[in-house]
């Protein structure tokens, strides 16, 4: 679908969803939301399903020994073995996770679409960067960048080489990314259709850095805001979709709901 292989997942009555929470090399107060999320995950779920992007860059095995990339797994690894399932989908920034990821951490990682029964509701689970297909320099830069000897090359490089090209790939996407009609990085509305026909009635991706909730057609969507951003993640306890703050400020409790957000802006 889209590019995209959707495998099956087991069903989870009870979940914490987060997205795009771009954790750099510094760490940096994403940390502290992801730790709240994960100990009411543990507290309340079933299971913490992140939608992509939980790095800002992943490019060779060798990160997941080092610095934050080792110290996430080790907070992944902590929860698992405490009976939590982790679930994390792949993004456009670390798509090169692999199996060292899982070894580390424990979670069940998936390259692709995540499709289960969440809460009661048959759901498909995205990062959402399939649905950005208007976005036509990024949807051609994806069929190279995740080509099999790219990936073999990359995976395979120096830590420090990977970190600079790493670096080097981001400083080139903002500058695209500031240029041209901005209304490219919408979902395209024949995509959500596309995603929708494959007969789930629920769908939540992230990547667009947005926060939205709307019917359509037969169904229900939700678009997961970038965690780093504001630590806004979901907690689905049965039929109930909850956004919920997972970071705490001088007025405001570490974990709490928010307000439901408005519809989402579709490209053409």
């Amino acid at each position: 679908m889209l590019g995209s292989k959707i495998v099956a997942g087991a069903p989870a009555d009870r979940a914490v969803l987060i997205s795009d929470l771009h954790v750099g090399a510094d760490g940096g107060r994403v940390l502290e939301a992801l730790d709240a999320a994960i100990e009411v995950a543990r507290k309340q779920a079933d299971a913490l399903l992140v939608l992509g992007d939980l790095f800002d860059s992943y490019v060779c095995r060798g990160q997941i020994h080092v610095g934050v990339w080792r110290d996430v797994a080790a907070r992944f690894r902590v929860a698992t073995a405490a009976g939590l399932r982790v679930v994390v989908l792949v993004g456009n920034r670390d798509f090169l996770l692999g199996e060292e990821f899982v070894h580390a951490s424990g979670a069940e990682l998936v390259t692709g679409g995540y499709r289960l029964d969440l809460g009661g509701v048959d759901t498909l689970l995205l990062h959402g960067d399939e649905l950005c297909q208007n976005d036509l320099p990024y949807q051609r830069a994806k069929r190279w960048l995740r080509h099999p000897v790219t990936r073999w090359i990359a995976r395979r490089l120096p830590v420090s080489w990977a970190r600079r090209a790493a670096e080097k790939a981001r400083r080139k996407s903002q500058t695209v990314v500031h240029s041209g009609d901005q209304t490219r990085f919408l979902p395209s509305e024949r995509a959500i259709a596309t995603a929708f026909a494959v007969g789930m009635k629920g769908l939540i991706f992230g990547h667009i850095h947005r926060h939205a909730r709307g019917p359509f057609q037969k169904g229900v969507y939700h678009v997961l805001p970038a965690f780093d951003a504001g630590g806004v993640g979901l907690l689905v306890s049965g039929q109930n979709w909850q956004p919920m703050s997972f970071l705490s400020g001088p007025d405001q409790a570490a974990v709490g709901a928010v307000d439901m957000p408005p519809e989402c802006d579709w490209s053409a």
